[in-house]
């Protein structure tokens, strides 16, 4: 066995392996899978691989790299955006980027003749810090809103970068919008912030001010309500809009990490729980043999990630009920 590990060659049975982010978009799906050494995943490779929708075949690997890729986003049109805890933006999108390579970086894109562009994020303004991306959601490929941990929002307009730090200093995990003057973002310490196309501005916890959840889940409904979950504080789940505020929906004792929606119906990754779907009843258990780390909506299903060292992701066809477990 070697003892290194060339980051743009397929991923080995010698190292941990997880997907960490699934988006099904235009027919496709895409999927985030790292890779690194046990008990460094610190220092994960990041892999792209992408398969048509209902697929169960080899998917495409469309990047590898040495970078630490984390989170990805495809845009409406197909382009994809993944971020790395290095600070560094990947797309397939046509921006107009420095070419600058890192000396020490490494790329490939093996299959599907995908071409890249990357940069990294300017340093936090407050404090000249490496941002380090934890979300990233766009309308567009000229409107492109990102997360990070040290309470930081980046906004890609087609042309730079700006950034707004609300001095909460908390991390915000979770960014997702209806339109481009319509955005959502949360985190801990119950950070709950929102964009109306030109400023963000918090919108107060209907607990109170002093309570500190981890708002973890974003989803919307057809009549305008946004759906915010908490993992913390009994398992909350708030509903309300930016204009008329929030209230709690119901408190259902359990972690609640994602949530997804899709037809109407709402579902929750629950870590340990596995995953369960609201009912008028409660919450109701769908799966409780694996720890969900992400869900996704898809065209009348969801896709559920799995952590730790789960190399696959689930995927629920909500018309058949049927599950299927997915590798790459």
């Amino acid at each position: 066995m070697s003892d290194t590990h060339d980051a743009t060659a397929a991923p080995s049975n010698d190292f941990v392996e997880d997907i960490v982010v699934v988006q099904e978009t235009g027919g496709m799906v895409h999927f985030l899978l790292i890779t690194y050494a046990p008990g460094d995943s610190g220092n994960a490779a990041g892999y792209v691989f992408r398969r048509p929708v209902g697929s169960d075949g080899p998917a495409e690997n469309i990047l590898a790299t040495n970078d630490t890729l984390r989170q990805l986003w495809c845009s409406p049109n197909g382009q994809v955006w993944t971020t790395s805890s290095t600070g560094l933006v990947w797309t397939s999108a046509p921006v107009s980027w420095p070419d600058v390579m890192s000396p020490d970086l490494e790329f490939d894109a093996p299959e599907g003749g995908v071409s890249w562009h990357h940069v990294a994020l300017p340093a936090q303004e407050h404090n000249r810090a490496r941002p380090n991306p934890m979300a990233i959601w766009g309308t567009s490929d000229e409107d492109v809103h990102i997360a990070t941990f040290g309470g930081v929002l980046y906004h890609w307009n087609g042309r730079d970068w700006t950034q707004f730090y609300p001095g909460i200093g908390e991390p915000i995990g979770a960014i997702r919008g209806r339109a481009a003057n319509d955005v959502y973002a949360v985190g801990y310490g119950s950070t709950l912030l929102h964009f109306d196309g030109d400023d963000w501005t918090r919108i107060a916890d209907p607990d109170g001010p002093d309570t500190r959840d981890l708002l973890s889940g974003i989803v919307f409904d057809e009549v305008g309500e946004v759906y915010i979950s908490g993992k913390t504080r009994g398992g909350r789940v708030l509903r309300g809009s930016a204009t008329q505020g929030f209230s709690v929906l119901g408190r259902y004792d359990a972690p609640i990490i994602d949530m997804g929606r899709v037809d109407g119906r709402l579902f929750f990754a629950a870590t340990k729980q596995g995953v369960l779907e609201l009912t008028p009843e409660g919450p109701k258990t769908l799966r409780d043999d694996i720890i969900p780390w992400s869900i996704a909506e898809g065209e009348g299903r969801i896709y559920v990630t799995e952590t730790p060292g789960e190399a696959a992701y689930s995927e629920f066809d909500l018309a058949s009920g049927q599950w299927r477990r997915l590798f790459y």
